[in-house]
């Protein structure tokens, strides 16, 4: 008689553990208020570029990144490369202080440079971020300053 109790209990089903909620995986969870406004303003103009490329023996590189909006609010930046202008374009994120997005050289060169990048304001004039070229998973480091 003692061993019912037992056995009823090995054949109660256990709780599923791929039912518990987790954590989330992060971001916002409460936006209560209203998002900066205008700080992607911080972005625009002329920045002066420094980047890593390890395929350029005359780096780290340096040039200019000019910054413009577009009439839908997107960013949109021009970065001189060997080989013609790559063209950068994306959306700032919700908090204004980073934008992100693809970048590509026009097609008519042979070899067209195309990638993803990102940019992060740090302060009134800095900018710090990285970049990737497709076909590749190592970013670059990249930074600019206000001249």
């Amino acid at each position: 008689m003692t061993k019912w109790p037992l056995l009823l209990a090995a054949l109660l089903p256990a709780p599923v553990v791929g039912q518990v909620a987790l954590p989330p995986t992060g971001g916002v969870l409460h936006r209560d208020f209203a998002p900066p406004t205008n700080i992607q303003q911080d972005f625009l103009g002329a920045w002066k570029l420094t980047w890593d490329d390890p395929l350029s023996p005359d780096c780290p590189c340096h040039g200019t990144l000019t910054i413009q909006m577009n009439a839908d609010g997107s960013l949109k930046g021009y970065w001189p490369l060997k080989g013609g202008v790559a063209v950068l374009q994306g959306t700032v994120a919700f908090d204004n202080n980073v934008w992100a997005g693809p970048f590509a050289q026009p097609d008519t060169l042979d070899f067209p440079i195309k990638g993803h990048f990102r940019l992060e304001t740090r302060g009134v004039g800095g900018l710090t971020g990285s970049y990737h070229r497709n076909g590749t998973s190592i970013p670059y480091h990249w930074s600019a300053t206000r001249p």
